[in-house]
């Protein structure tokens, strides 16, 4: 081999090769279109590790599902704290658990629950002013206190935690058709700093609510991880989603012609029971003696189906069928109106 030739190192960087620097950057769309000014445009960085599989109709389901605990909500804690409380509906929208946690204040009232019956950990983010006239209410306030927020005392948590549970049980009954869950508050902070109850990825199920009563007003966020509330969520809109299995019953049309149709119409007994040595005995002119009762259940069959019960007579020199009694198999027979 030549000494000439001497092989060099060939590492080279990416965007060398696409031949733009590392500042500029393209925006492909899914069908492969180039867009290189993306200022217009908002990109939402989305793990497709922790997918949320909602489309717009099942958000809005959710959405009509969460005004009605919202309204539950606010009529249960205007008793609970003996005032008017408001609450209104944000949102309800998916996001990353690290974007939420960089979005709690600090200070703030942060409560962790568990559902016994799932995994994984929720939190219940509700303002720090809120959290402290709730504290001065429930110690017999009026319900206002400084404008400054500040973290709760331990004896603040305490008497906030009834509070706090009031919510997250009301959040739990609209479950009830689908899964009966239970929380329970497992711990409380005054930061989303230093948080770690899931994964920063995982995707989050978020309800924000604006809360007001007095003259203090705050928001209220309800945060529960995707793959929690998962199996409630399939079965809410699998529940949705099945069509109606009950059928319209259509009364049917009488034409003329059908009164023409000839029909087989028997009539028979239970007379008794005979075992099969008796019956080859049987010979022309023996008798057979038969219970009177008889005469009163007659059965009339048509077209092989017992349809009546009624008693078989005489009316001049004709046999008559007096019905007293409809079967079940008939009752596609009555309540028709035909002419």
């Amino acid at each position: 081999m030549p000494d000439s030739d001497n092989f060099e190192d060939e590492s080279f960087d990416v965007d060398e090769l696409s031949g733009k620097s590392g500042d500029e950057r393209f925006v492909f769309l899914h069908d492969g279109t180039k867009i290189s000014d993306s200022s217009d445009l908002k990109i939402k960085n989305y793990d497709f590790t922790n997918p949320i599989v909602l489309s717009e109709a099942d958000l809005a389901l959710l959405k009509t599902k969460s005004e009605q605990f919202v309204y539950y909500l606010s009529g249960h804690l205007s008793m609970f704290l003996r005032t008017e409380f408001n609450l209104e509906l944000e949102d309800l929208n998916a996001d990353l658990y690290k974007s939420f946690v960089s979005s709690i204040n600090s200070p703030s009232c942060v409560t962790l629950f568990k559902l016994q019956e799932l995994n994984g950990v929720g939190l219940l983010d509700v303002n720090a002013h809120l959290s402290a006239t709730v504290v001065d209410r429930i110690l017999g306030g009026r319900g206002s206190t400084n404008p400054e927020e500040r973290g709760l005392t331990d004896i603040e948590k305490a008497l906030v935690e009834d509070f706090n549970l009031i919510i997250l049980e009301e959040w739990c009954k609209q479950w009830d058709s689908i899964k009966k869950l239970n929380p329970v508050i497992i711990g409380t902070e005054t930061t989303g700093k230093f948080l770690q109850t899931s994964p920063p990825h995982a995707m989050m199920l978020i309800l924000s609510m604006e809360a007001s009563f007095g003259d203090v007003s705050g928001p209220l966020r309800i945060s529960v991880p995707y793959y929690t509330m998962e199996p409630v969520l399939s079965g809410l809109l699998s529940q949705t989603n099945t069509p109606s299995k009950v059928k319209q019953t259509v009364s049917p049309k009488w034409h003329e012609i059908y009164d023409q149709i000839p029909v087989d119409v028997s009539i028979e007994w239970d007379a008794f029971e005979l075992s099969v040595r008796d019956l080859l005995n049987l010979e022309v002119d023996d008798v057979i003696e038969l219970n009177p009762e008889i005469i009163s259940k007659t059965k009339a069959r048509i077209e092989d189906r017992t349809c009546f019960i009624g008693e078989v007579g005489l009316t001049g020199d004709q046999v008559a069928y007096q019905v007293n009694e409809c079967m079940s198999e008939s009752l596609n027979l009555i309540g028709k109106s035909y002419g």
